[in-house]
């Protein structure tokens, strides 16, 4: 089972719209009436309204600065040993509780996965590996070990398997 880490910042070009907050919550219901999400972490700035939406969902609000900032301490609240990390404004398809099903049964417990965006340009529909991550399944130990809240280098330091499954855009 894992822990579900929302993370809610505004990017540097256009800001986190409360909805496309709550699309990706509801992307994760499915998840975990199947067992694979135990809990979940909402992680945004201070004064972003996200209380209200964590109230809603039942999940843990961590009020944050910055992106790595929240990131630890959404680490430390997560009560599972394996993290789900996912970028607001992405929601999970539906192939992938059933390819994650697999990596559990069959991978290496200790092993990292890298979830991207659908394709969104011709070069991402021939190379979805240049498509941007969005999400990251790993050890809570590991995660913490790896440091940095930027997806790209965390998926680097850890050594993550490409999942074959995408996030599609909420906005």
């Amino acid at each position: 089972m894992l822990t579900a880490i929302l993370l809610a910042y505004d990017a540097p070009a256009r800001p986190l719209r409360r909805d496309a907050v709550t699309r990706s919550l509801a992307s994760l219901v499915d998840a975990c009436v199947q067992g694979l999400v135990a809990d979940a972490v909402l992680v945004g700035a201070p004064g972003s309204g996200l209380s209200r939406i964590a109230d809603e969902a039942g999940c843990t609000l961590v009020e944050a600065s910055d992106r790595e900032e929240g990131l630890a301490q959404a680490l430390d609240v997560a009560r599972q040993d394996a993290a789900f990390l996912l970028l607001a404004g992405h929601a999970i398809e539906r192939g992938f509780i059933d390819e994650m099903d697999d990596a559990f049964a069959y991978a290496e417990a200790a092993r990292a996965f890298v979830l991207r965006s659908a394709p969104t340009s011709l070069v991402t529909r021939l190379a979805p590996s240049f498509a941007e991550p969005v999400g990251l399944i790993a050890r809570k130990s590991a995660l913490r070990a790896a440091g940095s809240g930027d997806f790209r280098k965390l998926a680097k330091r850890l050594r993550c398997a490409e999942l074959k499954s995408s996030a599609r855009r909420t906005f």
